[in-house]
């Protein structure tokens, strides 16, 4: 079995609308031709699509925190210390 292809940032927001207006993922992959296992490979990186696939809008100005807070803690557990994290973040110490 090979790897799947992720999507590119033109699917995974065509697929991120979709999925904020309503549309029931499969529904949605399947009228965009998306196969689901390049969903989840995009996902692995997307933190806007991942919080589309948990049902939020990832648009709303509330889900900046929650964005926020999931790269930096992704750049923490692969090893950059937390003021390199805050650095790419362009995010400052508190």
């Amino acid at each position: 079995m090979t790897d799947p292809v992720p999507l590119t940032g033109r699917q995974a927001s065509r697929l991120v609308t979709g999925l904020r207006h309503g549309r029931d993922l499969d529904v949605a992959a399947t009228e965009l031709g998306i196969d689901l296992r390049g969903v989840w490979a995009r996902a692995r990186t997307d933190t806007r699509l991942a919080i589309a696939l948990a049902g939020r809008d990832p648009d709303v100005p509330e889900e900046r925190g929650h964005t926020l807070r999931a790269d930096y803690l992704r750049l923490v557990a692969l090893g950059l210390s937390p003021g390199r994290a805050e650095l790419i973040l362009g995010i400052r110490g508190r």
